[in-house]
């Protein structure tokens, strides 16, 4: 049988092709929403598949991703929540097993004591004792005492996968305030801050710490979508920000000025590097030239065990219409205008990582994997490449 083939149920099918129609239209687009759309999804399905293991539940959950990678195949977010809900079916698992084996153990010890010594079989024992009712009552405590542990022990896996999905779509919820508390450690007063693009974890990172220390802010404008337009309007919302934005042009020449970069990111690959908005390359070779550090706001669920082997694998285009529009029509026709979605940005390039559990280094990046997923983040290239 194929470890990734699992038969789904007709509600199953629907809700996973109603989360794809989703995604494709761009209905959900910010990345956290993505990461809890895809837990509440694979906490409906958990709970509403009948599975009698935990081998059957981690080949539901592979499968499940497999379908999504397939219609979804530059999703980075999706295998990220899957390997953690896949470290998190290990870690229960282990004190599944413990109540198996303790189970065991009280079986062979009650069927040595219901054989008098010298039976070899219960059925001599019966010869012997003069006790049928008595061995026959003894079996039917084993037997009803199989049934009820393996009932609770199901039962309790799947009640303590559904408790620790639910704390792990808390920790979703909270994770831009917690990873603003590390704000007023990386943010001095009257320092000048650049960031880039729009990023709801670094704007509540920057209006933390505005509610202690005064600072300027500027933005990166961030053609063609001009989400820097965005960005400058929240901050400016605090009295302690001065906030200014620049085109993307003059990030080289204003770099000089600038104490800190902060930017945020839609994804952190397993070197370390970047899957981050058009734009945020430029800015971060300008502040590596001036040596000016660069600090990325980014939550756990964002780290990646995938390897940028290829930079566009995981890069989408988006109509070129906002860099040149349709209406130059002779123009049009002569050039060919590429407009991707994102950068790539190399490890080197980046100093600090921010989450919620404080500041690391890039070279550390393999551990928080290792502590995040575990031996699940292997399961990242099976399924791509399946």
């Amino acid at each position: 049988m194929d470890p990734l083939a699992f038969p789904f149920s007709r509600e199953i099918t629907i809700y996973l092709d109603d989360f794809i129609t989703r995604m494709r239209r761009g209905q959900v687009t910010e990345s956290k929403n993505i990461a809890i759309e895809t837990v509440n999804l694979m906490r409906h399905v958990i709970s509403i598949s009948r599975w009698d293991n935990v081998e059957q539940l981690t080949l539901l959950i592979k499968a499940v991703g497999r379908k999504l990678l397939k219609a979804l195949p530059r999703e980075l977010l999706i295998v990220n929540v899957l390997c953690r809900l896949l470290r998190i079916v290990a870690e229960e698992s282990e004190s599944v097993e413990f109540v198996e084996d303790s189970w065991s153990a009280r079986r062979t010890r009650d069927s040595h004591s219901a054989s008098p010594r010298g039976a070899e079989t219960p059925s001599m024992g019966v010869g012997a004792s003069g006790a049928p009712g008595a061995l026959m009552r003894t079996l039917t405590e084993q037997v009803s005492g199989r049934l009820d542990v393996e009932t609770m022990t199901l039962l309790g896996f799947k009640k303590n996968i559904l408790n620790e999905i639910n704390v792990y779509i808390s920790e979703l919820d909270n994770i831009e305030d917690d990873i603003a508390k590390n704000a007023l450690e990386y943010i001095h007063s009257n320092e000048i801050i650049l960031t880039c693009g729009r990023s709801l974890t670094v704007e509540k990172f920057l209006l933390k710490a505005a509610g202690k220390r005064k600072f300027h802010v500027i933005v990166t404008e961030c053609a063609p979508t001009y989400e820097g337009h965005e960005q400058a309007k929240a901050l400016a919302s605090s009295p302690n920000i001065d906030v200014v934005v620049i085109p993307d042009s003059a990030v080289f020449a204003i770099m000089s000025r600038v104490n800190k970069v902060i930017l945020g990111t839609r994804a952190v690959m397993a070197n370390g590097g970047l899957i981050a908005v058009s734009g945020t390359h430029m800015v971060a070779a300008a502040a590596h030239h001036h040596s000016t550090q660069v600090v990325v706001c980014a939550g756990p669920y964002k780290h990646s065990p995938w390897f940028p082997f290829n930079d566009d694998r995981f890069n989408a285009l988006v109509s070129p219409d906002a860099v040149l529009p349709y209406r130059e029509g002779d123009l049009v026709n002569n050039v060919d205008v590429i407009s991707p979605r994102y950068d790539y940005v190399p490890p080197e390039l980046v100093d600090i990582f921010v989450d919620s559990m404080g500041g690391h280094l890039p070279s550390y990046l393999y551990r928080l994997l290792q502590e995040n997923y575990g031996d699940a983040k292997d399961l990242a290239w099976n399924i791509y490449d399946s």
